[in-house]
């Protein structure tokens, strides 16, 4: 636990920072336990609990819903507030994932093989460039969870048009709709379901909403029982895991209960950072922030890079514990530097350059500072 200082601002909450750097810690776990089920050369080290660490992905989601709707208060039903929100989410997602989807393209043009295994090494391009979503995996597995982030962004961009004191019956319409069409969609079995469908028909679009109604709480609500909030948090994640496994046998928690094994108590845990920090100035793991810095570029290399390095090992490497730690520790600290370098030579140039060119920037009232 850390002190924060008085000059952190609402554009960068150090709690939240290094909660996005341990969720994508997770996810690189889960990756990497996939990595050494396929390439490894003696025993292993991760077994099949580590699946939990799907959790980082619940935690990006509710994350979202939090920061967006926490930075909009004040400037819902300003026209010019929802322009720059509209141009800093397009600059924010897209040219960072556009270059390294060009990157990548050569690779998968001459060595298929290394992708989307699961669907016959088969990408739509296009759709893949654009974040259009498609039945198949992008060229970058994981930018799955981004054709729901933009889904979230259109419905938050919507809400901006109303005033402030609506927000409450806007998100309860959105939580009315969102499980009508999860109802709806149970009825056709994913393989069945269409590329918008499983984006529309998907429970984890119900984790933006509780990052909301988080934001919500933090500013409009009582602001107490912090620490309250945390303990039930990792109580609750306890508890809910634990019950998973025992009713169903298996480590990997299924879409729609993932929201409420994971998604709820990420929730809890955001609200209790949150009003620790503002209130207390305390921080917790703010050595993990730097993480969460570049965690949308770690986010988005760390796949191909554990690719690389499992297949490498799987051709020449040793066999024995000392070895296969040390394959372990050099794929995640891998993972990190190469994450790290494209966010510093790459998203943090290309963002900063969009920030230039803003068409909206004459407007400074109304420029949202979203990290």
């Amino acid at each position: 636990m850390a002190t924060s200082s008085s000059a952190s601002s609402p554009a960068r909450l150090i709690g939240i920072q290094s909660l996005r750097g341990f969720a994508v810690l997770l996810v690189i776990m889960v990756h990497l336990h996939h990595t050494e089920l396929k390439y490894s050369h003696g025993p292993q080290l991760l077994g099949d609990w580590n699946s939990i660490g799907i959790a980082g992905v619940d935690i990006f989601l509710v994350v979202s819903g939090f920061v967006l709707t926490y930075l909009a208060f004040g400037h819902f039903g300003q026209r010019h507030y929802a322009a720059a929100y509209a141009y800093a989410r397009v600059s924010r997602v897209y040219p960072v994932y556009m270059l390294l989807t060009a990157l990548l393209l050569p690779l998968y043009l001459s060595v298929p093989a290394l992708f989307n295994a699961a669907e016959g090494h088969e990408v739509n391009l296009l759709r893949s460039l654009l974040l259009i979503p498609d039945v198949r995996l992008p060229l970058i597995p994981v930018a799955w969870t981004l054709h729901h982030e933009l889904y979230f962004y259109l419905v938050l961009g919507a809400m901006l048009m109303l005033p402030e004191r609506q927000l409450p019956k806007a998100i309860g319409a959105w939580l009315f709709v969102t499980v009508a069409l999860i109802a709806y969609g149970l009825q056709t079995p994913r393989p069945l379901q269409g590329a918008f469908e499983r984006v529309l028909f998907n429970p984890i679009n119900l984790e933006f909403i509780l990052g909301m109604v988080v934001a919500w709480a933090v500013v409009h609500g009582p602001q107490r029982g912090a620490t309250a909030c945390i303990a039930i948090a990792l109580a609750g994640l306890a508890a809910g895991y634990a019950a998973w496994f025992r009713l169903t046998g298996e480590y990997w928690v299924g879409d729609f209960w993932r929201v409420w094994v994971f998604g709820l108590p990420a929730a809890l845990f955001i609200y209790g950072i949150v009003m620790r920090e503002q209130q207390q100035g305390q921080v917790l793991l703010p050595g993990l922030a730097w993480i969460g810095d570049a965690a949308y570029s770690i986010y988005l290399t760390h796949l191909m890079v554990l690719v690389v390095l499992g297949r490498l090992w799987g051709e020449f490497g040793a066999a024995g514990w000392p070895a296969h730690l040390l394959f372990l520790a050099g794929s995640v600290a891998a993972a990190l530097g190469v994450g790290w370098c494209s966010f510093s030579y790459a998203e943090q140039p290309m963002l900063k350059w969009c920030r230039r060119i803003d068409p909206t920037r004459l407007r400074p009232a109304a420029k949202p500072q979203v990290s």
